[in-house]
């Protein structure tokens, strides 16, 4: 039976199947769970959710004689984004400064590896973990500092850069979720060398515009098990990162590959990375397409929640990133164009931009950055819709928060 109670009255055991909240409203990504323990119930508390439905038939109902609130739940409840932004201790700015340098470094150590798979040498795990433990520390800082960063890459150096953009988003993503700091360190190693075999196959084939035969698709599918067989030879990997590489191209729907896996069969690490992977690829430039824009991207994942992508999932990828991720560029109801400088977690679709264009008069205009979640101060507008760069004859690097 399905019952609605005030959040105060959860309890370990039962089986929550409504929030009645908007998920953009609280952090929890999954929209039926288990209430595992107390401190679940506080989180919930703490996020705002004041009642739930729980279906009695597959949990706990309310013990007899229990109908009164119980003393010792109330919580008071900060916004989601105030306490994301809790232990922040440096500016955007300078958390961007270092930030470019940390991701120089890991491109660097990252595309040593792969020549070194790509030569038969030994891959040399370890070096990995100074490395991951920066940038888990720089996203824990402020997660709109590198991940933006490190979705801007060249052609040239895509294999390198991906990887590395692809593990601050995983990383952003997994801390949303309030996975531990171990395990972030064990889906962050995973996403890292998640695709190290390509270096056993044909660049070319890897980079080739249009149709693939069914030889060269299965072939370039080989990467899965050809990075497995170079990191086997090296370590064991633990197994969230285990299932990172092996899970990365499987799909909710059983549509994807190695092993076709669908639903709840594949690991929250492969649905997690399946998602990310997905999206920074959407984002980049590639020599057989232009990149999306982060909106349209975003979109695109979001519409694919339930089919390509566990749709939970991507809930939870869209609290990380934004509905207008950082580095779109979107138009106001003023008629100006601006480029999203901050996402705010508890108000995504009201981020802070910079002001750089009025597409009435198709000029520039004097760069001025607003936050669009205040009452006053604000004399633009709020968001009418994501743009394209390209339209408007803006270049994107140029107006990238740097």
């Amino acid at each position: 039976m399905i019952r609605k109670i005030p959040a105060e009255k959860l309890i370990p055991g039962m089986y929550v199947v409504d929030l009645h909240r908007n998920w953009f409203e609280h952090s929890l990504w999954r929209r039926q769970f288990r209430i595992e323990d107390e401190a679940m119930v506080r989180r919930l508390i703490a996020d705002g959710v004041t009642e739930v439905s729980i279906d009695t038939a597959r949990g706990s109902d309310l013990p007899a004689g229990k109908e009164a609130s119980r003393p010792g739940r109330r919580v008071p409840v900060l916004p989601l984004g105030e306490r994301l932004r809790l232990g922040r201790t440096i500016s955007l700015g300078e958390e961007r400064r270092r930030a470019a340098k940390l991701l120089r470094q890991a491109t660097a150590l990252v595309d040593d590896l792969h020549q070194a798979a790509s030569a038969g040498r030994n891959v040399e795990l370890g070096r990995l973990e100074p490395v991951i433990g920066k940038m888990i520390e720089s996203v824990a800082r402020n997660p709109d500092g590198l991940a933006p960063l490190a979705r801007l890459k060249r052609i040239d150096t895509y294999a390198t850069h991906h990887a590395v953009a692809t593990t601050a988003l995983m990383i952003a993503l997994a801390r949303q979720q309030g996975l531990s700091q171990t395990r972030i360190e064990k889906l962050a190693l995973g996403t890292l060398v998640q695709d190290v075999g390509h270096a056993a196959l044909d660049q070319d084939l890897i980079a080739r515009p249009g149709r693939l035969s069914s030889d060269e698709r299965a072939l370039l599918h080989s990467h899965v098990a050809e990075g497995l067989m170079v990191l086997d030879a090296t370590t064991r990997l633990p197994e969230p990162a285990l299932a990172v590489v092996l899970e990365h191209h499987e799909r909710f729907d059983g549509s994807g590959y190695p092993y076709r896996m669908a639903g709840e069969d594949i690991s929250l690490a492969g649905r997690m990375a399946a998602i990310v992977d997905s999206y920074d690829a959407m984002t980049s430039d590639r020599p057989y397409r232009r990149a999306l824009s982060p909106a349209a991207a975003v979109r695109k994942v979001y519409e694919a929640g339930g089919t390509l992508f566990d749709p939970e999932t991507v809930a939870g990828f869209v609290h990380t990133v934004g509905v207008y991720p950082v580095g779109s560029l979107v138009r106001l109801e003023s008629g100006h164009l601006a480029v999203v400088a901050e996402v705010h977690p508890d108000d995504l679709l009201r981020p802070v931009v910079r002001v750089i264009y009025h597409a009435g008069r198709r000029q520039y205009v004097t760069p001025m950055e607003v936050d669009l979640s205040r009452r006053h101060g604000n004399h633009f507008g709020q968001v009418v819709r994501a743009e394209e760069f390209e339209s408007w004859g803006l270049n994107p690097l140029r107006w990238q928060p740097a």
